[in-house]
């Protein structure tokens, strides 16, 4: 007769256990190596996402392609990307719900995106650079693709279309080929740009950049807070928690003094653009050149945006489909 109560109360623990696992679900959710991505990493890094109640699980993904296949595959619940990487990813089936931008504002007195080239390969202008016709490179189907189109044709005109362009996947990949002096120019935003011109390499010095075009009056545009539509159905607790941690970061990063900032944030910043890179080997000038943004609270995404990237993308072939602004954006979630 005693043990009735007992196992009574083993059913009670197991079913109690299951219940929470329901109420609170994982949310792996991926991070681009981009300055907007930060505020995510570093709620996760301060215990954020646990005080409101959600388990996230963060995944590093550095490659657009390997992460967009990650998302529509279902392995992923949510990420940062582009609206040109949104886009691309509904026309290849995936359940893309944009329920915010995340986007910063740079210091007036830095440059946030530019179009650079080692010192060492002589190209003090873009003209100089364009005469050599010598190939740009920039990340394949991306809003920075976009941006740099749109500085061509602004440029150039109907020369545009003669500048050869040298596509990555990878920003991460494309900032070191860059460093290493292999590709003679590339259109990179902060904190590559910090970051390259001031690292010390173990056996030399850092490398001097020629400033072919500051570009931060075009970009880079907002990124994107996108989940899958079905998870947002499911789980809307779960994504209340997420933004309700995600705005508190928002808020404590602004709020924290640069030093204080930089020495708590070193080691999750390195985490998400330098992964395996030891803190150590990081001089003192590349962290006195670092500029910290001030982080934008989550808004929504201008339809006129959305439009003109859709719209540039069909002209490049990229997609022959778009889907309509108001079945592609949710942003209850704002706070």
């Amino acid at each position: 007769m005693r043990r009735v109560p007992a196992l009574v109360a083993v059913c009670l623990i197991i079913i109690s256990i299951a219940v929470l696992g329901e109420a609170i679900p994982t949310l792996r959710f991926s991070l681009p190596p981009v300055l907007e991505a930060l505020p995510i990493a570093f709620a996760d890094a301060w215990g954020l996402f646990d005080e409101h109640g959600v388990d996230v699980e963060l995944v590093g993904i550095t490659d657009n392609q390997q992460r967009s296949a990650a998302f529509i595959t279902g392995n992923l619940d949510g990420l940062i990307e582009d609206v040109t990487r949104s886009i691309l990813d509904w026309s290849a089936g995936a359940e893309v719900l944009i329920t915010s931008t995340a986007q910063l504002k740079s210091q007036t007195d830095s440059i946030g995106l530019a179009l650079l080239s080692p010192a060492s390969f002589r190209y003090e202008t873009l003209d100089d650079f364009l005469a050599a016709d010598q190939a740009i490179g920039t990340i394949y189907r991306s809003d920075y693709e976009y941006v740099l189109d749109q500085y061509l044709e602004e440029t150039l005109g109907s020369e545009a279309k003669s500048v050869r362009t040298m596509y990555f996947n990878d920003m991460l990949q494309m900032a070191v080929w860059f460093g290493a002096q292999t590709i003679p120019s590339a259109m990179l935003p902060e904190p590559y740009i910090s970051y390259i011109s001031t690292y010390h390499p173990p056996a030399g010095e850092p490398i001097q950049l020629n400033i072919l075009a500051d570009l931060s009056y075009l970009g880079p545009l907002p990124s994107l807070v996108v989940f899958r539509s079905s998870y947002v159905e499911e789980n809307l607790e779960a994504v209340q928690a997420f933004y309700a941690a995600y705005t508190e970061a928002i808020e404590r990063i602004n709020a924290t003094p640069r030093d204080v900032l930089i020495d708590e944030g070193i080691d999750i910043a390195l985490d998400l653009f330098f992964k395996g890179a030891d803190r150590t080997t990081i001089n003192q000038e590349v962290l006195d050149e670092l500029t910290i943004p001030y982080y934008e609270l989550p808004a929504t995404l201008s339809s006129e945006l959305y439009d003109s990237v859709g719209q540039w993308m069909t002209s490049k072939a990229y997609t022959y489909t778009l889907p309509e602004y108001e079945d592609i954006v949710d942003f209850q979630f704002i706070p």
